[in-house]
């Protein structure tokens, strides 16, 4: 019988480490500028933001292969940066120079701060705190076959362990 419960509690505590291993990263981490571009690429494959050349070069440097081999990235960077060359210096106001950080992310060269606005949200991304719309975050449907694979493996394991128990007390 103690064995039994052991078994039980060993298989839901493995079952908890899988889950606990599916929590999403800190949001809190500052990303650098160039993951900022892919990310707003894969909201709706467009760079909409206005960034700096530096951080449009880095995205193309650090892009990941499938994103470089299946889409439209590439040239979508490149067209970027050179509509951002072609703006005007001077916002028409200020002495700050461009990409000082004073504006409002959306002046010639600066680099685009994330957006933190709501957005239309699963319960499931509400829960996880995931927007699921940056490249780093995890495809919910992953997470989903995720629980489903640990619920299915607790219950043969439970299964498992109650079988073995009725022939351990079927020989005493």
């Amino acid at each position: 019988m103690i064995r039994a419960k052991a078994l039980i509690l060993a298989l839901l505590v493995c079952g908890a480490a899988l889950l606990a291993t599916a929590s999403p990263a800190s949001a809190a981490e500052s990303k650098p500028c160039w993951k900022v571009v892919i990310d707003d690429w894969s909201e709706n494959g467009h760079i909409d933001g206005t960034y700096s050349a530096k951080c449009i070069d880095e995205a193309l440097d650090k892009v990941p292969e499938d994103i470089r081999a299946y889409s439209d990235f590439e040239e979508q960077a490149r067209a970027a940066r050179i509509a951002n060359v072609r703006l005007p210096q001077s916002s028409g106001g200020g002495d700050d120079p461009p990409g000082s950080g004073s504006g409002n992310g959306n002046g010639p060269l600066e680099e685009r701060e994330p957006d933190t606005g709501p957005r239309n949200e699963t319960p499931v991304q509400s829960v996880l705190g995931t927007s699921g719309n940056n490249a780093d975050s995890v495809p919910v449907p992953l997470l989903v076959l995720l629980g489903l694979a640990a619920a299915l493996i607790t219950a043969g394991g439970v299964g498992f362990g109650a079988r073995k128990l009725r022939a351990h007390r079927a020989s005493d």
